[in-house]
C-alpha cells in the first residue's frame, strides 16, 4: 500500500482493474523469462518520450535510478521492464513509454516485440502529493501534480516546495459570510461594538478543520462562528477560501468545495470593510486567478 508522501510513487493501491480507470497515469512491472520463436507480425504503436505535461522518460528513469519508488520491496532484475501510460477516456490520447533495466541501470527501451517471454509482476497509478489527500482530504489538481513530478528533490519551486513542506493551511472569508456574520451578531448583541467580533475573526483563520468541517479549538470559544457556518450550509463556496500558502506569501493554492486545488492570489488591498452602522469587520481579500 501507498505510503503517503509528496514525492513521486508507483502505487499498487487502485481498487479493482485499473485498466477501467480513465484520465490517471498507469504503470506495468514485466520480468523477462526468455525468448520464444513467433510468426506473429504487425506493427507497434510508437512511444513517446514525453507527455508534455511533466512525466517523461528522463524524468522517470531518473527517480528509479536513485532509490525505489514502488510502494513495495522490489530489487530489479535485468531486462525487467516497466510500461507507463496515460489511460486516456479518448483512445487518440493514449500515450506510453517503456524503460528496461539494463546493465544495472534503468533506461529508455524494451525487450524486443512478438517474441519476448514476460511476466507482469505489479501493476498500479502513478502517484504524486498523496499525503495532502490522506491526511486532509485535499486533492491536489492533476496539472500541479506532473509539475512536481518532473521536479528534483531539492527543487526550490515554489508550487513544489508548498507541498513538500506543507505544515499548514489558511482559510480566507468571502464577504457574503462576513455578511452574514455581521448581521446575525449585532442582531444578537445591537449595542456591542465590533472589538469581540473582530478578535474572533482574526483568531479563528488558522483554526479551521476541513476534515470536521468546523472552527476548532483548545482554549477558545468558536460556537458562533461555527453556526453561521452551519446556517450557509457548510458551503465553503459562500464562506471561506481554503489556502496553502506559497513560499512568496501572496501566491496560494486555492482548495474548492469539493477539494480540488486551484492557484490564486491574496489580493494587494490587504484589507476590507463591512460596515453595519456603526460597527465595522476588517478581513483579509483574495482573489482567484487561474488554474496551473
Amino acid at each position: 500500500m501507498c505510503t503517503p508522501n509528496t514525492e513521486l510513487q508507483f502505487c499498487t493501491c487502485a481498487e479493482g482493474n485499473i485498466n477501467d480507470i480513465k484520465d490517471i497515469y498507469i504503470w506495468s512491472l514485466y520480468r523477462y523469462h526468455g525468448s520464444r520463436e513467433s510468426l506473429i507480425r504487425g506493427k507497434v504503436m510508437m512511444p513517446v518520450k514525453d507527455f508534455e505535461n511533466g512525466i517523461s522518460a528522463e524524468h522517470m528513469t531518473s527517480k528509479l535510478n536513485h532509490g525505489n519508488i514502488f510502494d513495495f520491496d522490489y530489487t530489479p532484475q535485468e531486462r525487467d521492464t516497466i510500461h507507463i501510460s496515460f489511460n486516456a477516456k479518448n483512445r487518440a490520447e493514449y500515450k506510453y513509454f517503456t524503460l528496461i533495466f539494463r546493465d544495472g541501470v534503468w533506461q529508455e527501451g524494451r525487450n524486443p516485440w512478438f517474441v519476448s517471454i514476460e511476466k507482469n509482476i505489479a501493476k498500479g497509478e502513478v502517484k504524486v502529493c498523496e499525503h495532502l489527500k490522506s491526511e486532509y482530504g485535499i486533492e491536489i489538481p492533476e496539472s500541479v501534480k506532473v509539475r512536481c513530478a518532473n521536479l528534483k528533490d531539492d527543487s526550490q519551486d515554489p508550487v513544489y516546495s508548498a507541498i513538500k513542506n506543507f505544515k499548514e493551511y489558511k482559510i480566507f472569508y468571502r464577504q457574503e459570510f462576513i455578511e452574514y456574520i455581521v448581521k446575525t451578531y449585532f442582531k444578537i448583541y445591537p449595542d456591542e461594538n465590533s472589538d469581540r467580533l473582530q478578535a474572533m475573526i482574526d483568531s479563528a483563520q488558522n483554526k479551521f478543520s476541513i476534515l470536521e468541517e468546523k472552527f476548532i479549538s483548545e482554549t477558545e470559544n468558536f460556537a458562533f462562528l461555527n453556526r453561521c457556518f452551519k446556517d450557509l450550509d457548510k458551503n465553503l463556496e459562500k464562506c471561506l477560501f481554503i489556502t496553502i500558502p506559497f513560499q512568496n506569501k501572496e501566491t496560494h493554492l486555492f482548495i474548492n468545495s469539493n477539494l480540488i486545488g486551484r492557484t490564486g492570489f491574496k489580493s494587494n488591498r490587504n484589507n476590507r470593510y463591512f460596515k453595519n452602522k456603526s460597527q465595522k469587520i476588517k478581513f483579509e481579500d483574495f482573489e482567484l486567478f487561474k488554474d496551473y
